[in-house]
């Protein structure tokens, strides 16, 4: 429990820089070693405390009214009066107070030197009125007078599956992996969470950022940009306060990792929008992706499309290659493909005369198609199945091999592929040399959803990126080759 475990020990002294200082408390706040949570009431289930609850070292419950202190401690927490009172270091405070008490917290946490405070809080700024707008003001300078980190205010702040520190994802804090992900939204920040498990992805650090009056969005960016765990990082914007500076950290991050934007707030509607929520201002949609385009930084349009993308740039090589090798399901389903992805500016190329060689080797025509898209009943062969996969994982016309796949029962046993299991082309996986995407075929009949479920999962584990749909695949390995294209350049 909080109260028993053992003091942390401290940590070693900073250089004063106000960059390193500024990352060096950031890994306080995304790595604590200790952590207070202030204003969390039995009547809310104590749900603050909670988002906590995983978390293995000393954490703390800080309330002035004792009468939230007995449930409190049913769940493992030590409670006090104020910050102050707490026993040894503090790297992280989350505040779910009123805003009128929010500073007199933050006096209390600058006095202690705390590592920084997440401010679930609202009522600041984004109210557009003068109490509001002053009372952030206030706090913003209260901030600077403790050299306090704030974020927020108005967030959900952060998420750390590793230590097990949270925002509410709705019950998921799963295993840690390489996505992190900046959002401004905190229902999005949810979304986030929630949506990375059913793409099978794993999250390494998240950040619901609020109105970022102290700690703003490039500070995160460049966080998350010297991170081990984080190998590609996503963003949900509403806009940026300081372009110039968000600009020159994202061309600086981009050089060394993937970074994906999804940017809303592109019309006068959605501007005014943005500017109420988190009071970003908006900015005109060719702007940015001119900015974006020039910092190295991919665009994307949704939540999906960031994941989608996500998958393709942590499990596949880079190409700047448009020559795909398909194989599908049947002739109906190799034309609907070979429409969709020419449509989307791939070319299906003839291969290699020795490949159609070695494909007829293993391959019954009747009933089958040998060209490029490749498919039919002689794929039921686990030897042929292989042999063509090795074929066009040899074949200098094919820079990417793309596969459709349907999940369904067949023989009274889960196929995805004329009678095939996962385990082939999982195998296959380990000896790829290019770039393979499996497409899950969305025609009749469908699986039970908890099929489907098990099925991309055992493929995600294996690194096989698995995208819903043939349009869908298309258009996000359109994005990842656009991306590499554009590194290129």
């Amino acid at each position: 429990m909080g109260c028993t475990r053992r003091r942390p020990a401290s940590r070693p002294p900073v250089a004063h820089s106000p960059r390193r200082h500024l990352m060096h408390t950031l890994e306080r706040i995304f790595n604590p070693r200790s952590v207070a949570v202030v204003g969390s009431k039995q009547i809310d289930n104590h749900s603050w405390l909670r988002t906590v609850l995983p978390f293995e070292g000393p954490k703390y419950h800080v309330n002035v009214d004792e009468s939230e202190w007995a449930s409190a401690a049913e769940l493992g927490f030590p409670s006090f009066k104020s910050v102050k009172d707490i026993p040894g270091e503090v790297d992280l405070v989350i505040v779910s107070v009123p805003a009128k008490i929010v500073p007199f917290v933050l006096k209390d946490c600058a006095a202690k030197g705390v590592g920084g405070v997440h401010l679930y809080t609202a009522g600041f700024s984004e109210t557009g009125t003068e109490e509001g707008i002053a009372l952030e003001q206030q706090i913003v300078e209260i901030a600077r007078a403790g050299n306090l980190k704030i974020v927020g205010p108005n967030c959900l702040g952060i998420f750390n599956p590793k230590t097990g520190v949270g925002v509410n994802l709705g019950g998921y804090h799963g295993e840690a992996g390489s996505l992190g992900i900046m959002s401004h939204s905190g229902s999005q920040s949810s979304a986030f969470g929630q949506g990375s498990a059913f793409h099978n992805l794993k999250i390494s650090k998240l950040v619901s950022m609020g109105n970022g009056i102290v700690v703003d969005s490039h500070d995160y960016l460049d966080y998350f940009g010297q991170d081990p765990d984080t190998k590609v990082i996503g963003m949900y914007l509403e806009g940026v306060r300081q372009g110039r500076r968000f600009f020159e950290t994202l061309t600086d991050v981009a050089a060394r990792k993937p970074v994906i934007v999804w940017k809303v707030g592109e019309t006068e509607d959605a501007s005014r929008a943005v500017e109420v929520h988190s009071t970003s201002k908006g900015t005109r949609p060719a702007v940015w992706d001119a900015m974006l385009r020039q910092c190295g930084a991919a665009k994307v349009s949704n939540m999906d499309e960031l994941f989608q993308l996500a998958k393709l740039l942590l499990n596949m090589p880079p190409t700047t290659g448009t020559r795909l090798g398909l194989l599908a399901l049947s002739g109906g389903h190799a034309t609907e493909c070979a429409n969709v992805f020419s449509k989307a500016g791939f070319e299906i190329p003839k291969l290699e005369p020795r490949s159609y060689e070695r494909i007829l080797e293993h391959f019954d025509v009747v009933g089958s198609t040998h060209n490029n898209p490749i498919e039919g009943r002689t794929l039921s062969n686990a030897e042929n199945m292989n042999n063509v996969l090795d074929v066009l994982n040899d074949d200098k016309n094919v820079d990417i091999i793309m596969q459709e796949m349907h999940v369904g029962i067949r023989n009274n046993k889960v196929s995805v592929y004329r009678g095939h299991t996962t385990e082939i082309f999982r195998e296959f996986r380990k000896r790829a040399k290019k770039p393979y995407v499996v497409a899950l075929s969305t025609a009749y009949p469908y699986a039970p959803p908890d099929v489907t479920a098990t099925i991309t999962k055992e493929l995600a584990d294996a690194g096989i990126p698995v995208i819903t749909g043939i349009e869908p695949t298309a258009g996000t390995l359109r994005r990842f080759v656009d991306y590499h294209q554009m590194l290129a350049e």
